[in-house]
């Protein structure tokens, strides 16, 4: 009996001994694993990671096809680490602007002639608004609204609607004239002014950005798929607002006829406490578009902006032959 007794206990002492083994040994990989991999300096490449957004929504890469990419464009063009550029200052000459974007090559299609010339600009008056933190962060990646406008840019270029994305940095436009953060619409004004002196085809110029609301009001699934809820915001301080106000309505009533779950609706904003503007009486074509909040991932802001983009290649279609036939 106590024969059979000690041996029940040898064979539990060996399982409880295999156990904390085992924990022990992977606590210690996933410890050392997230110092050493924290230090790993790994290069991406934007027009591959780009590619995986838009056209994989995130779901077939894994961490190591990832590792395997080697260029340093993305961390130039996508973490705010541009290229070298010469920041706007404000009442000062501005030389030739540094921003170099390529004309889009026509495609064979019915609104071909739309791509001709850029008539998309995004751009981001607070570029550093980012989204819910997923593992990309070990890469130096934020996934924030800056990443929203290309992949917004991806989709509009494959409709055929020539886009630009506004690459200078907001931060560094504050800087260089001794601005706060408060003044961020200033500083992208001068980013605005700027590409329309450049790029004189520009007609639309959306502001891109994120809510900071509770985590329930931006998500929502829609057949199975998760999604980013879109808000437009219209400044009433803006002398013009009304035509600013009716364009909006005709974009969210598009939105809306996609699927309706997908429009938080128009907000409008004035007074004390608010910028009240927003930019909006630069042209009356000037949307400010926050998609989704700081609780979405960038798989929902991705699927998303692929419906924005549609909506705005109906809305811009339709503006523009409206145009033609007047």
């Amino acid at each position: 009996m106590k024969k059979r007794f000690k041996g029940r206990n040898k064979v539990g002492r060996f399982i409880l001994k295999t156990i904390i083994l085992l924990g022990v040994v992977g606590f210690s990989f996933a410890f050392f694993f997230k110092i050493f991999y924290a230090k790993i300096n790994l290069n991406l490449d934007n027009e591959i990671y780009l590619n995986y957004l838009v056209h994989d929504a995130l779901g077939n890469y894994s961490i190591t096809d990832l590792a395997s990419l080697n260029s340093t464009e993305f961390l130039l063009k996508y973490s705010l680490g541009l290229e070298k550029v010469d920041n706007l200052v404000a009442k000062e000459e501005v030389n030739e602007s540094p921003l170099e974007v390529e004309k889009e090559k026509p495609k064979d299609d019915e609104n071909s002639s739309l791509n001709q010339e850029p008539l998309v600009y995004l751009f981001n008056s607070h570029q550093t608004e980012g989204y819910k933190t997923n593992f990309l962060d070990n890469f130096n990646i934020n996934n924030t609204v800056l990443i929203g406008s290309y992949i917004l840019k991806e989709y509009l270029t494959d409709l055929g609607i020539g886009t630009i994305v506004e690459e200078q940095k907001v931060a560094d436009v504050l800087k260089n004239n001794g601005w706060k953060y408060g003044s961020s619409y200033r500083a992208s004004r001068l980013l605005l002014e700027d590409a329309k002196n450049n790029h004189p085809s520009l007609k639309y110029f959306i502001d891109i950005h994120r809510d900071a609301g509770q985590i329930s009001s931006t998500p929502v699934a829609i057949a199975g798929a998760k999604y980013a809820k879109l808000m437009f915001v219209v400044g009433l301080d803006n002398p013009n607002y009304a035509v600013n106000l009716a364009e909006t309505e005709k974009l969210n009533e598009l939105l809306k006829a996609e699927n309706v779950s997908l429009s938080r609706g128009i907000i409008k904003k004035q007074g004390k406490g608010v910028n009240g503007v927003y930019n909006q009486d630069f042209a009356p074509y000037t949307f400010l578009i926050e998609v989704g909040g700081e609780y979405n991932t960038i798989e929902e802001i991705n699927n998303s902006l692929k419906i924005l983009a549609k909506v705005l290649h109906k809305y811009i279609t339709e503006t523009e032959n409206g145009q033609k036939e007047t």
